[in-house]
């Protein structure tokens, strides 16, 4: 009677051992999601993201101003860029505190070169970096058209600037669409940033 009970006891033994070597086989394969991703596939950014939808590594670090801004928010936000390049020996023009990298100050100068990182970017919906840019300045400038401004169209960035935006004024210079355009700005800008309809 004993050897029976070994028995049992082996049997029921061995049959544990394949049940719990049945719970415990490798990990299945995680399950395949849908994805955009061609296989082989990497982390890396494909074709299609350009390079100009990110900013560079240089731009990273620097501050960007916000459509919200107030005069005085900007001035402020500018300030370690201007105190860096009085530092460097470039003093702003007179009468205006503030001197543009894009007008008056040459990119390449030592000055330039050493404060750039403090420069603040242009806002989001005007960076050349942004793909949907241009359709901001789009609306923009049909806003401010339904808002009376008569001379005003889109503009590129170039290289100086690095921001889209618009001209006004057309080729006469037109001070009613100039002045008009510059007061419509802001708010057409609010209207477009809080999900205006235009």
């Amino acid at each position: 009677m004993t050897i029976r009970n070994r028995g049992v006891a082996g049997i029921v033994g061995v049959a544990a051992l394949l049940a719990l070597a049945g719970c415990s086989t490798t990990e299945p394969p995680p399950a395949k999601v849908a994805t955009l991703q061609t296989s082989g596939a990497t982390d890396a950014p494909s074709s299609a993201q350009s390079s100009a939808a990110r900013p560079s590594n240089a731009d990273a670090d620097r501050p960007r101003y916000r459509l919200d801004m107030t005069g005085a928010d900007r001035d402020r936000m500018l300030e370690p860029w201007t105190k860096c390049m009085a530092d460097h020996g470039v003093k702003p023009p007179s009468g205006t505190g503030v001197t543009d990298p894009g007008s008056g100050a040459d990119k390449s100068s030592p000055a330039a070169a050493a404060c750039m990182s403090k420069y603040p970017l242009p806002p989001w919906e005007y960076d050349k970096n942004n793909p949907e840019s241009m359709d901001f300045v789009h609306k923009m400038v049909l806003c401010l058209r339904q808002k009376g401004v008569k001379e005003v169209t889109e503009d590129a960035a170039n290289n100086t600037t690095g921001r889209n935006g618009f001209a006004l004024g057309g080729p006469n210079n037109d001070s009613e669409s100039v002045s008009k355009g510059l007061a419509m700005a802001p708010v057409c800008e609010k209207e477009l940033s809080t999900g205006g309809t235009r």
